[in-house]
């Protein structure tokens, strides 16, 4: 027995040490250079592709669009202004309020499983008032397009309706995220038994994933809405195949920057909670040494002779 206990001794300082250097490892973990050297090392190696994400910030930053001269600015703005109009007049005030209240007398009328005459005379009404509501913003779409055409998808307003698509968008996608962890966290709550901490940590990556479909699917919608605002601005082909290439790049940019950080921020506050955790092992493993070297210690002393002698009686 005593020659098994030598022998195995080694084989657990063996495995003390190599936890020790697991634990030290993580605690000398240096994230910022990480950072530095993950960020060096994508720009050497895809040179072009990193040229096409400065390209695409320094356009998101300071492009700002060509400036529009006197004329065209006052058309611009007479037609916007008939635009709004139209809107607000012919619009809201007027065919809007008549096909709801068209739509109300019809699901009156309308029954469970059938629809008599006076719900048909009801349906004729709504469909006629959908088709003035129709051509009432096809009028209006009409005099905004004149309008834009005067200034060009290259000018300051084209620039400054395609940030207000790009940021509505965004938006949207962060609301998409915001409500899917909303119910995710609602539902999990109390499904698991795990520790306050995991169930944070895993709500944060489930926000991370939401914030992810929610932002790319917004931003697949912002191509789509650039793309009909080219169209209403009269672009010519090249040009406005110019103008979203460009654009592309430049939401491309920012949406990869932003959710880059995000990772590197998530993935960096991982780390340094497994390294305080590192640090509290080691700690304890330290302690636990010390107080199995006291024990040996105290184990091996010679007894001092007549210590244990019984007292005569």
């Amino acid at each position: 027995m005593m020659g098994t206990e030598i022998r195995r001794a080694p084989n657990v300082h063996y495995g003390r040490e190599e936890k020790s250097e697991a634990l030290q490892k993580w605690i000398d973990m240096d994230v910022p250079a990480i950072a530095v050297s993950a960020v060096k090392g994508f720009v050497q190696h895809r040179p072009v592709l990193a040229s096409f994400w400065i390209l695409g910030l320094l356009i998101a930053a300071f492009a700002g669009g060509l400036p529009v001269d006197a004329t065209s600015e006052e058309a611009y703005s007479h037609l916007l202004q008939q635009a709004e109009l139209i809107d607000s007049r012919d619009l809201g005030q007027r065919a809007g309020v008549e096909l709801a209240k068209a739509e109300a007398v019809y699901y009156q009328r309308k029954g469970w499983f059938g629809c008599d005459k006076w719900c048909q005379k009801a349906w004729d009404k709504v469909q006629m008032a959908r088709a003035e509501v129709k051509r009432v913003q096809d009028h209006r779409d009409r005099v905004l397009s004149e309008g834009r055409r005067e200034v060009g998808i290259w000018s300051s307003y084209g620039v400054k309706d395609i940030r207000r698509s790009f940021w509505s968008a965004w938006q949207s996608g962060k609301d998409f995220a915001s409500r899917m962890t909303f119910y995710d966290v609602l539902f999990s709550v109390g499904s698991r038994e795990e520790s306050i901490y995991v169930m944070i940590f895993r709500w944060i990556l489930q926000y991370l994933a939401n914030l992810t479909f929610g932002l790319v699917g917004a931003f697949g919608f912002f191509l789509y809405n650039m793309y009909c605002l080219i169209v209403s601005y009269g672009a010519s082909f090249f040009s406005g195949l110019a103008f979203f290439l460009l654009a592309t790049v430049a939401g491309l940019s920012m949406l990869s920057t932003y959710l880059c950080s995000l990772y590197a921020v998530v993935a960096g506050g991982g780390v340094m909670i497994m390294q305080q955790a590192a640090k509290h092992a080691a700690l304890e493993m330290n302690q636990q040494a010390a107080y199995q070297r006291i024990d040996a210690h105290q184990a091996n002393r010679p007894q001092q002779p007549g210590l244990h002698r019984r007292r005569p009686e």
